[in-house]
């Protein structure tokens, strides 16, 4: 039997498949709103880069209809922008309940999802016209290069801030990402609308503490085994908390003790929660304040340590929202009535 035809029955094998964490079905029906703006749509020209994060021109003639996104900032702001329906495989969420409450249905939707990724010949198969994800998504050993895939006719996009020797992570390439999604779908009034909610948080936090002669003094970590791993001033994480003025601790630091992080003495420390750990918030909370080593933080005895999920301060797209609005709260209770 020809290898096609085996990965054919692959294919409808898995698509059969019931799993918590792959599943398939189709989407029958489409928005008249949505036939219509495509209707209207104009020739975009994106500027985006390849795989090695050389610069890319690529211009689109008509809103792509058949995507396969990569990585939960890919698939969460195609459907915040109200292009779902266009997913037909949303690859690297762990769990549903990871998506943003308002748009879980929108991604149930999604004919094929799994946390793994497909392989190319199985994508190939689906006939995409996009595939969306970071600079690793088209290394050779995942879904291949940028090149391979334009010599099949496929657009290829890759988020700005997930490119390779980007060592400088800011807000404004997430609104870059968000931005050129909108456009590349038609979508450009919904993105400048995702883009001024970050805007007005920041806007509102500047207003709100205008006179605050002091500002909180703020640490942003993660635990690595027995490392203590500080966000510097080049992450995203440390971005937003300049974006909040805020007094940034070990902002050039690579490393930390457990006694350099006792003597910062942050008013407010900021935990990264990696994927593994989604879910155990309250638990790794419950450690840090029961350790009797750190009981003379400011932070711990004012329960002022707070988690951020990774996805709100690594290549976010709309979750940049997230990680601007935790680290806000955290720093300013008082202008929140918290």
């Amino acid at each position: 039997m020809k290898l096609s035809y085996i990965l054919l029955i692959v294919l409808a094998l898995l698509f059969a498949a019931c799993s918590p964490i792959v599943k398939v079905h189709e989407n029958e029906h489409r928005p008249a709103m949505a036939e219509q703006m495509d209707a209207a749509y104009t020739p975009v020209t994106i500027e985006n880069i390849n795989e090695k994060g050389e610069p890319s021109t690529q211009v689109y003639e008509q809103p792509p209809q058949r995507v396969v996104a990569v990585w939960q900032n890919s698939i969460e702001t195609l459907l915040a922008l109200g292009v779902g329906d266009r997913i037909v495989a949303g690859m690297g969420v762990p769990d549903a309940r990871y998506i943003r409450p308002e748009y879980r249905a929108a991604y149930e939707a999604i004919p094929y999802t799994s946390l793994e990724n497909l392989d190319v010949e199985t994508i190939l198969m689906m006939q995409p016209d996009l595939i969306v994800g970071w600079s690793s998504t088209f290394s050779p050993k995942v879904l291949r290069g940028t090149a391979f895939w334009a010599g099949r006719g496929v657009h290829t996009y890759i988020a700005p801030s997930s490119a390779r020797g980007n060592k400088t992570k800011t807000i404004a390439q997430e609104c870059q990402d968000i931005r050129n999604l909108g456009q590349i779908f038609g979508r450009a009034e919904r993105a400048e609308e995702l883009i001024g909610a970050m805007q007005n948080e920041i806007a509102f936090v500047a207003e709100k503490t205008a006179g605050m002669e002091k500002r909180p003094r703020a640490l942003v970590i993660e635990l690595l085994g027995k490392e203590i791993r500080p966000y510097g001033r080049d992450t995203l994480a440390g971005d937003m908390l300049r974006a909040l003025d805020a007094d940034h601790l070990a902002s050039d630091a690579t490393s930390l003790s457990m006694e350099e992080l006792i003597e910062l003495n942050p008013d407010a420390l900021f935990l990264i929660v990696i994927e593994n750990d989604y879910g155990n918030e309250d638990a790794i909370l419950a450690r840090l304040y029961e350790n009797p080593a750190l009981r003379s933080l400011s932070c711990v005895q004012q329960r002022r340590i707070y988690t951020v999920p990774l996805y709100a301060v690594y290549s976010a797209g709309i979750r940049a929202y997230d990680g601007i609005t935790i680290f806000a709260h955290g720093l300013y209770p008082e202008i929140y009535g918290e």
